[in-house]
């Protein structure tokens, strides 16, 4: 059971690494522009290179995991995430920057490989709250992607702290390659090699599962809304709609993320000890991060820094439902496409994230061409944000409940 434990902290750390790669453009911003020259109209282009590819990954990452077993390939993606950090790190003109996110998006690809390795080292009725600590391990990514971060920055330049993460990241690799084994306590021996046939007809199996596709859908625009606006947006919109500086708006990022730290922690063994259903946890967060997407819209130029903060917690709390929300998908899906299953789960949302970084900042353009002043055109590009919170709230109650599925008892 230690090494089990231990497994559940190495993932942790990569999924971690993932957020902080996927998070660290909302305090570099400053430095890509001045280094590179980019625009505010293309700056959005250096993280959704990062979520396009990392988006496009998870259902690849999913079928290999479960065809190969996950230790080897996160081996694999963590030493491409190193690689490529480093490329960044050293990268001189905006195309190469690009490049680099790319293939980072491509190596920090973990979320998915790391649940199917918790699957293979946890029994079922175990899973959820090993889970949750794995999301609450992993959410000290967005905290270290805010002040941290800038400290550090300032520190040692932008590139000193990249150089860094590439340091711990291959670390890691390090780490899984030598004192991970390659059979897990729960692995089910496979009687016959992947085929195409085999990953095809696996796939189509999670494809026809009704159930699977409002937790899909909740996922993509939940999940996908919020990273919109943390790994890119959020500081951005404080800092046009109030009177404060960056500095201090990137501690509610860091505060958001503290919390959520806890929040992650704790829903697992709610949904476990006291409600006993994954479905309403899945509402009441949904119905918590609702609420600031609303007021981004209509009280953009009224909130003060103490505001900011209870909607950041608020709003980053909707995270905490992609944490119930893999549970589900893992308990109404065959073991043996537990990867394949979170990988096209996981596949949308960052597309979403991408696409609407990018959307979001030609709305900014477009009203401010047309005349707009700076609140009302973040308050209408906010429009997207509270979309997505409607059409992830009429998921949470149509989603089917799961709970019963991996204790044991009769639906």
């Amino acid at each position: 059971m230690k090494k089990s434990y231990f497994v559940l902290i190495l993932c942790g750390i990569g999924y971690l690494l993932s957020l902080l790669s996927r998070s660290c453009p909302t305090v570099l911003v400053d430095y890509m522009v001045a280094d590179f020259a980019f625009t505010p109209q293309n700056i959005g282009y250096v993280s959704a290179a990062t979520m396009f590819s990392y988006g496009f990954m998870q259902l690849p990452a999913g079928i290999l995991a479960d065809a190969f077993g996950p230790r080897k390939i996160l081996i694999i993606f963590t030493l491409i995430a190193g690689l490529a950090t480093l490329g960044f790190t050293f990268s001189q003109t905006q195309w190469q920057v690009i490049v680099s996110r790319f293939f980072i998006g491509f190596g920090v690809s973990l979320s998915v490989i790391s649940i199917t390795m918790l699957s293979l080292w946890f029994p079922p009725q175990n899973f959820a709250r090993a889970n949750s600590i794995l999301c609450g391990i992993s959410e000290l990514g967005p905290v270290l992607a805010a002040t941290p971060l800038l400290v550090v920055t300032q520190l040692l330049t932008w590139r000193g702290a990249m150089g860094l993460m590439v340091f711990i990241i291959l670390g890691l690799t390090f780490c899984w390659f030598f004192f991970i084994p390659e059979i897990s306590p729960y692995q089910i021996p496979k009687k016959e090699k992947a085929t195409l046939k085999s990953v095809f007809g696996g796939l189509l199996t999670v494809v026809k599962n009704k159930h699977f596709w409002p937790l899909c859908l909740w996922q993509m625009v939940a999940t996908g809304s919020i990273y919109m606006m943390i790994n890119l947006w959020f500081i951005e919109y404080m800092q046009n709609t109030s009177s404060y500086g960056a500095l201090q708006l990137s501690s509610v990022i860091s505060i958001g993320g503290a919390c959520l730290i806890f929040i992650q922690f704790s829903v697992g063994f709610l949904s476990d000890m006291v409600f006993h259903s994954r479905k309403k946890v899945l509402i009441l967060i949904t119905v918590i991060y609702a609420v600031p997407c609303a007021l981004f819209v209509f009280a953009a130029g009224h909130l003060n820094y103490f505001m900011f903060v209870i909607l950041g917690i608020m709003f980053m709390c909707g995270v905490s439902g992609s944490n119930i929300c893999n549970t589900m998908v893992k308990e109404i899906c065959p073991k043996g496409l537990t990867g394949t299953a979170l990988g096209l789960f996981n596949m949308f949302y960052p597309l979403w994230t991408a696409l609407t970084q990018i959307l979001f900042g030609k709305i900014l353009t477009y009203t401010s061409q047309a005349g707009y002043d700076t609140i009302s055109s973040y308050r209408t590009a906010c429009g997207l944000v509270l979309f997505s919170a409607v059409l992830a709230l009429l998921c949470s109650f149509i989603a089917k409940d799961t709970y019963a599925l991996s204790h044991g008892e009769q639906q």
